[in-house]
C-alpha cells in the first residue's frame, strides 16, 4: 500500500468518526488536491481490492466507508 493510499484509508475512518457518515469522492479530491476523478477512483479501487474500505454504491462517488484491518 502507497502513503497517499494509506493516507486516504486514515482520512476516510477519521471522517467517519467525526462526522458519522463517510465522505465523498469529491470530497477526498478536495482533500488531497487530486486532479481528477480518475486518479482518485484508483486509489479507491486500490484500497477496495486489498480489502480496507468498502462501497455499498457498486463504486459511485458516495458511501465509502473504512474496514477495520484484521490483526493476527
Amino acid at each position: 500500500m502507497s502513503r497517499l493510499e494509506s493516507e486516504i484509508a486514515e482520512y476516510v475512518g477519521n471522517f467517519t468518526r467525526r462526522h458519522g457518515y463517510p465522505p465523498t469522492v469529491e470530497e477526498l479530491m478536495r482533500q488531497f488536491g487530486t486532479i481528477t476523478i480518475m486518479c482518485m477512483m484508483f486509489y479507491v479501487l486500490n484500497l477496495y481490492r486489498i480489502g480496507m474500505i468498502r462501497n455499498s454504491l457498486f463504486f459511485g462517488t458516495q458511501d465509502l466507508a473504512l474496514l477495520p484491518v484484521k490483526s493476527r
